[in-house]
């Protein structure tokens, strides 16, 4: 069996509605030397049966019971074979230069582990909205420094090296959310990112949407926002330059937190909370007159960011906008 260049894993639970369109426009792709691994991780929807009806000797099916996204991402890993790999989240999909944009910039850099562009939102019946996912390095040419700030990546945009995984290991499957913040954490201690300014991917936002306020999981996906920053600061070898930044990243955390926490609109106790945020994210800076009068600033555009979407991390951009001056230093 031939070995493809590049390995897309496309994980999904109950996402029968939107698979197809998902696995279609990975197929469509105008660089055509890849497998596609669809991991069905115990859906009760009939999603076997979308996969079966698209007829491509580049599909495989993965089955296993219900494990989280952490483990449907490993099992895909598992059975890679190319070089390259992407991950497409199975409610959103790919441009079809999506793989002929980001393959020659791994080919040609060996020093850049991972390729990412951007990613635009969309609704539920796939109508192109204003939001974007995905941003240049805060810290041009300093990748952990800028993953640290804040994760500029977007996640269903991106290329990554399969020896990045055989570097850092697979996903952290305790992680309820951000186990891919947590991935690129990891690997950006061995490699460069690379960012092209480019949209590659839709990104659909829908009331079924895990980091969206009507998700029964909502307040534990914004709870584990911190757990990729807890367990990098626990290592002991850390660089000082990067340990130096754990005042404004876990600051940027809380910031991030309140402001997802007052945009949802008519979720119980969120005023409350975003307050909670608010006074974390004052306690954490380092710099915590320029960060109140941050909160302040952005709390004030609350109205006009309740009428965007908040599905995926539509706000992270929004919280990290302009770095401290702590951050800089």
């Amino acid at each position: 069996m031939r070995t493809p260049a590049v390995t897309v894993v496309i994980p999904t639970y109950d996402r029968a509605l939107y698979l197809g369109d998902a696995m279609r426009s990975v197929l469509a792709q105008t660089f055509g030397d890849l497998e596609l691994v669809v991991v069905d991780d115990g859906s009760a929807d009939g999603t076997s049966a979308v996969v079966h009806a698209i007829g491509d000797a580049r599909l495989r099916l993965v089955q296993q019971p219900h494990r989280g996204i952490g483990a449907a991402l490993n099992a895909g890993l598992r059975g890679a074979r190319g070089r390259y790999v992407a991950r497409l989240d199975s409610d959103d999909v790919w441009l079809p230069e999506m793989l002929e944009t980001l393959v020659p910039v791994l080919d040609a850099r060996p020093e850049v582990g991972v390729a990412y562009g951007r990613g635009q939102a969309m609704d539920e019946r796939g109508r192109p909205l204003a939001h974007l996912q995905g941003l240049p390095e805060r810290f041009p040419g300093e990748s952990l420094r800028s993953l640290v700030y804040d994760d500029c990546t977007c996640n269903v945009a991106l290329l990554a090296r399969r020896a990045c995984f055989d570097r850092v290991g697979g996903y952290d499957e305790a992680l309820v959310a951000n186990e891919d913040w947590d991935m690129w954490l990891r690997v950006a201690r061995y490699w460069q990112f690379a960012f092209v300014d480019r949209v590659l991917a839709r990104i659909r936002w829908h009331d079924g949407n895990l980091t969206g306020p009507a998700s029964p999981q909502f307040a534990d996906v914004l709870a584990a926002r911190t757990a990729p920053l807890d367990k990098l600061f626990r290592d002991p070898d850390l660089p000082a330059a990067i340990r130096s930044m754990e005042p404004a990243a876990y600051a940027n955390v809380h910031l991030f937190r309140g402001l997802r926490w007052l945009q949802a609109k008519g979720v119980r106790r969120s005023v409350g909370n975003a307050a909670r945020e608010f006074s974390l994210a004052i306690r954490a800076s380092d710099r915590r007159l320029e960060t109140a009068a941050r909160i302040a600033w952005f709390a004030g555009a609350v109205p006009m960011l309740r009428r965007v979407s908040p599905g995926r991390r539509g706000l992270a951009a929004v919280a990290a906008r302009r770095p401290s001056r702590a951050a800089r230093r």
